[in-house]
């Protein structure tokens, strides 16, 4: 899953979270993927654990469909589905400690705090979907969030309700490829762009990197600025 101030971002048989930090062997539990408003466990008709069922919602009135066939997971495929793309505020065992993660479907955002019995999705009007890559600003305590148009959202989670504004509005006008978004030592922040490709072998077709471009984030101009090289900065 990745890995953060020193912790492993993992998730156990069950695909619940695990915060494991394998110099100490300390381990932290994050709350179960059930606490979602729109998950619910599937037993067997013995009783048995058997996945999880996940209903589709309404992006904008948060509503579940409740007539649509939902997702039908096993306990196992179920961590691809939660956890896209997960990332701490800062070392768990310091206390409030943030972690938010992208999950499917629509590649949403929900978050907890270290010690919380539940996830929180973040909806409604702020359109909270289709993201591809987050991270945190120790700066300003902000998380920055990027989507497949290349828009910039900050995520402010340090109020009552997570707070979502557009920081550098869409660069293109469509769903292309992936996007990532990081920051450098210095402070500027940087979209990568991975061009994929077909590649065909030993008789399988797959996506693979093909090329990678490294553009600087003006946020000020609202654009973006092809970068081949960091000058100074090495």
């Amino acid at each position: 899953m990745g890995s953060s101030y020193g912790w492993l971002i993992t998730a156990d048989e069950r695909s619940n979270l695990i915060l494991v930090n394998p110099a100490t062997g300390a381990q932290i539990a994050m709350p179960p993927p059930e606490t979602m408003n729109n998950v619910r466990l599937r037993y067997t008709e013995k009783g048995v654990l058997d996945g999880y069922d996940v209903l589709y919602m309404d992006l904008l009135s948060s509503d579940f469909d409740t007539e649509t066939e939902p997702y039908h997971l096993t306990l196992e495929e179920a961590r691809f589905f939660f956890y896209e793309r997960v990332v701490l505020s800062c070392d768990p065992s310091q206390g409030n400690c943030m972690v938010l993660r992208i999950q499917l479907p629509n590649s949403q955002l929900s978050y907890t705090r270290v010690g919380d019995t539940k996830w929180t999705w973040i909806g409604g009007k702020g359109n909270c979907w289709e993201y591809q890559d987050i991270l945190y600003n120790n700066n300003d305590g902000l998380f920055y969030g990027v989507r497949g148009e290349g828009q910039v959202d900050s995520i402010n989670l340090n109020g009552i309700s997570a707070e979502v504004k557009v920081i550098l509005k869409s660069i293109i006008s469509y769903q292309a490829h992936s996007r990532y978004i990081v920051q450098a030592p210095w402070g500027d922040f940087f979209q990568i762009w991975r061009h994929d490709k077909y590649n065909k072998e030993n008789g399988r077709t797959e996506w693979v990197a093909d090329k990678f471009f490294v553009y600087k984030i003006d946020f000020v101009g609202q654009k973006i600025i092809e970068t081949n090289n960091l000058q100074d900065h090495i």
